[in-house]
């Protein structure tokens, strides 16, 4: 209702008529929903069903849900998924080498995160370089307070780096990435409880946990200056993400397409060359001149001769959002 009367009063619109149809974000659809769908109660039911699954996200799109289905009761509203894009992944790349019942009972598997970010960025990508999705093999990353890595081929994702939950793959700014999971047994040997662990690795771990400071340009400034431990934040940082750029590159047996999205990805130049040092030996060839004016926008910064082409895409999960509200709407699925 206070986003309607905002609408109305910036006159964005006129009256609730005006309204077409409703897309929501959800963060996690487990393997009940493949692909985008209109809300009916059954969909609520398997969104609620999956609370279990993303308990910090769900119940929050489900309220949402829920407000919107009331004041918007005549126009559909379509759920679009952040899971759903890695429904497409192969077996191999989602199974956990862990006893088949964990499986079987509790939906324990790599679901992926941030999909309709780096889906955008994969239509994205085909746009800027006019090519088909059919000749683009993409190493994207989505760079922010959550970081995550995905290799697409043929514009469906065969692996990612983020699993289970989105605690894991890259170092993220609060977050931890992949550690050995002994250190959760070994923390709770010592007397440490589950709330305390799952906080430290949540919220006080990753760039922040390393160098003490908040915020990714404040880092940057203090490893610029000789920070010791502001530079050695940056150093796991930028490696955690360039081993996954390496491992990627050999999944999709040679890349030709980087993509740089998340605020941190799109405005720190100083993390993308530090992240792309080294690479030449794969034809990486980063323009830094470019590099250095591309910030907060599109773009390229691969320099001439560059065997992999390498773009800027600023996030905006709301576009692809409305693009798949309206194929729904458009088929008149139910």
């Amino acid at each position: 209702e206070k986003i309607l009367t905002i609408l109305i009063s910036e006159k964005i619109i006129k009256t609730k008529k005006d309204i077409d149809a409703v897309g929501h974000r959800v963060v996690h659809g487990g393997e009940d929903f493949k692909e985008s769908v209109r809300i009916n109660s059954g969909v609520r039911k398997k969104i609620h069903r999956n609370i279990e699954l993303a308990p910090l996200h769900n119940p929050y799109n489900l309220k949402a849900i829920n407000a919107a289905v009331k004041v918007f009761s005549k126009v559909p509203n379509v759920a679009v998924f952040d899971t759903s894009f890695y429904q497409k992944m192969p077996a191999h790349a989602y199974y956990y080498a862990v006893p088949m019942h964990l499986y079987q009972k509790y939906r324990v598997r790599r679901y992926g995160f941030h999909g309709i970010s780096h889906q955008y960025a994969c239509e994205s990508a085909v746009r800027m370089l006019k090519k088909s999705i059919k000749e683009l093999k993409i190493i994207s990353f989505h760079i922010d307070e959550g970081c995550s890595a995905t290799a697409i081929k043929d514009g469906a994702p065969v692996d990612t780096s983020m699993g289970f939950s989105s605690l894991s793959g890259l170092v993220m700014m609060r977050r931890c990435g992949n550690v050995d999971p002994e250190i959760v047994i070994y923390l709770s040997k010592l007397g440490w409880n589950i709330t305390e662990i799952e906080t430290l690795l949540n919220k006080k771990s990753g760039v922040c946990g390393i160098s003490g400071i908040g915020e990714i340009q404040e880092v940057v400034e203090f490893a610029k200056k000789g920070d010791k431990r502001a530079n050695l934040a940056l150093d796991v940082f930028c490696y955690s993400i360039q081993k996954y750029l390496f491992l990627y590159y050999g999944v999709l047996r040679g890349a030709n397409v980087i993509i740089f999205s998340g605020d941190i990805g799109i405005n720190v130049p100083y993390i993308r060359e530090k992240v792309l040092k080294g690479t030449e030996f794969l034809g990486i060839k980063l323009d830094t001149v470019k590099n250095n004016k591309v910030i907060g926008t599109q773009g390229r910064i691969d320099a001439k001769g560059s065997k992999v082409k390498i773009l800027i895409v600023p996030r905006n999960e709301g576009i692809l959002i409305a693009r798949e509200t309206y194929a729904k709407c458009r088929k008149g699925q139910k």
